[in-house]
């Protein structure tokens, strides 16, 4: 507690206060989603294990690097997903970046009515209990769960990469509301 009374805010409170609240646009959301999806996403599965055991996965294409040093990753989850409280409460979780031919797990991972999202799924050889990753895709990274914030209608989950690997594939997209293959050939030149 400050000397206020109030609790401590961290490193940054007051340096960058909050805007003012000001009114959001008038705009129903299937028209949100609709114009956001003119943004193309990569693909991924995150999954994690509960206390009992129990796998927990979803397709997601929130992912977004967060911070270098430390290494950090975040994505968001529906407050109202089915499995919320497992990844809240998850001392990791992992990230499964999906290659261009993985579009039936990306769909088998979304849909809702599927009762097992793991079954007939290829996973990566379990070590020493890490969260299940998926087989054949272009990225992986296991991650131990750093913060999370509850952010509109969604949970803001941030971890901290504590493994990755990698392939050399083409990653699977999504844009306008359709899966489609990337490329392993760069638009343009990146300098470092």
């Amino acid at each position: 507690m400050s000397a206020e009374g109030m609790p401590y805010a961290g490193p940054w409170a007051g340096v960058y206060p909050a805007a003012a609240v000001q009114p959001s646009v008038a705009l129903a959301p299937r028209a949100l989603r609709r114009l956001l999806g003119h943004y193309p996403t990569g693909v991924a599965i995150a999954t994690t294990r509960d206390a009992r055991g129990k796998l927990h996965g979803l397709t997601i294409n929130s992912f977004v690097p967060v911070s270098l040093q430390p290494p950090l990753v975040s994505w968001t989850l529906a407050l109202h997903a089915h499995s919320l409280k497992a990844f809240q409460r998850a001392p990791q979780f992992a990230i499964s970046v999906l290659g261009a031919q993985q579009v039936a797990l990306a769909r088998q991972f979304a849909d809702p009515l599927v009762r097992d999202r793991f079954e007939g799924v290829p996973l990566l050889d379990e070590e020493d209990g890490l969260p299940p990753r998926i087989a054949g895709a272009v990225a992986h990274l296991v991650c131990s769960r750093h913060a999370h914030w509850p952010v509109g209608d969604h949970l803001l989950l941030v971890g901290r990469v504590l493994q990755a690997s990698d392939a050399d594939q083409a990653p699977l997209l999504f844009h306008r509301g359709r899966f489609q293959a990337g490329s392993l050939q760069p638009v343009f030149e990146v300098i470092p």
